[in-house]
């Protein structure tokens, strides 16, 4: 259990950095994460991801969204006389994940883990 969590806490803080980053390269919050493949099958990941982005995260109905993505852009560029809305299935996200813990609680778990990052990349214990 506590070595799941773990691995759950360490991928969600990640893809929240992350996030930040492109967020501040774009100018623009993020506002929700669009989520597929396998790892999407774990809740616990799921909801660990909106609790540290304090974010909706959408699970998508496809578990293959993104090889999906990639084969509608080749689409497109093998016939530009179609449209996005004409290549893509109409899903919508299986479930969303709402944060659940709070904006301070979230902070302070990102601090940590930007704490524990920095202590085993200089070589100290965390």
């Amino acid at each position: 259990g506590h070595l799941v969590r773990a691995l759950c806490e360490g991928i969600a803080a990640q893809v929240a950095e992350l996030a930040d980053a492109a967020a501040a390269d774009l100018g623009a919050p993020v506002t929700v994460l669009r989520a597929d493949g396998g790892l999407t099958r774990s809740g616990l990941l799921m909801q660990t991801q909106a609790d540290l982005l304090q974010r909706p995260v959408e699970v998508s109905a496809l578990p293959d969204a993104t090889a999906l993505g990639v084969g509608t852009l080749a689409r497109l560029g093998a016939d530009p006389s179609r449209t996005l809305a004409e290549t893509l299935p109409a899903t919508g996200p299986t479930t969303v994940y709402e944060p659940r813990i709070t904006p301070d609680e979230a902070t302070e778990r990102r601090t940590r883990f930007r704490r524990a990052v920095t202590a085993l990349l200089a070589g100290e214990r965390a």
